[in-house]
Formats: structure tokens, C-alpha cells, sequence
């Protein structure tokens, strides 16, 4: 992915300045849904360094690289984001290809402050 390309994310801004800021640069989102963005490009751009850094540990799941190399995402959709000062919640659908066709995943996320930084907890059940 080069700098200059539009984020993943789909929030029409440039790579360097959204996402790319916090997979390359090592800032930290400032909130639950640039959290949420971030993971989503993590999980195009097959970054599962920054998947587990910002999953949870007590929830982070062993992660197959395989797997994730073989989804191809096609775009994030965010309803809605409830922020919260140590909690939040963030709904999304997000659109992969599969051989059936165009396929989502709709998820509400948990999200935790964890040593002052926004970490993914869970899918709400």
C-alpha cells in the first residue's frame, strides 16, 4: 500500500493520513471507531502484528495468517460508534469476496482503554 493511495477504511482520505498513521507510523487511535477503521485495513493488508497488538489479551485469539491472506475485503461500512471514556461499541458491516459472491459480516465490537490505549475486547453476542 503506498502513502498516497485511499485508505482501505473507506474514509476518503489518504492512506498516510488515516490508517497508515497507526499501522506504519505507531501512533495510537484516538478512538474506538479509528481503532476499528485500522483493524479493518490491518486485516486487508494481512497485518497480523497490529491485529494482535490491538486485540485484547485476555480475548486475542491464536491468528491464522493463511486464512486472512485468502479473504479479499471490499469495503467497511460503520453505523454507528457510542464512544465512552473507558468503554465503546462500534457497529459495522464489512464486505468480502468469497467464490458465492459478495458476502458481510455484521458486528457490534466491544472496545477497552487498556494502559490508555483503545484495544478490540469482542463481538457483542
Amino acid at each position: 500500500m503506498k502513502n498516497t493511495d485511499p485508505c482501505p477504511c473507506g474514509s476518503s482520505q489518504l492512506y498516510k493520513n488515516c490508517c497508515g498513521r497507526y499501522l506504519e507510523a505507531g501512533a495510537y487511535p484516538l478512538d474506538a471507531e479509528s481503532l476499528m477503521r485500522s483493524r479493518y485495513t490491518a486485516y486487508t493488508l494481512n497485518r497480523t502484528d497490529y491485529l494482535k497488538k490491538t486485540w485484547h489479551p485476555d480475548t486475542c485469539p491464536a491468528l491464522d495468517t493463511e486464512s486472512l491472506q485468502s479473504t479479499r475485503w471490499l469495503r467497511l461500512d460503520v453505523i454507528q460508534h457510542k464512544p465512552g471514556l473507558k468503554n465503546a461499541i462500534v457497529e459495522f458491516k464489512a464486505y468480502y469476496q468469497t467464490e458465492q459472491g459478495e458476502q458481510a459480516m455484521h458486528e457490534v465490537s466491544t472496545f477497552k482503554k487498556l494502559k490508555n490505549r483503545w484495544v478490540y475486547v469482542d463481538a457483542q453476542k
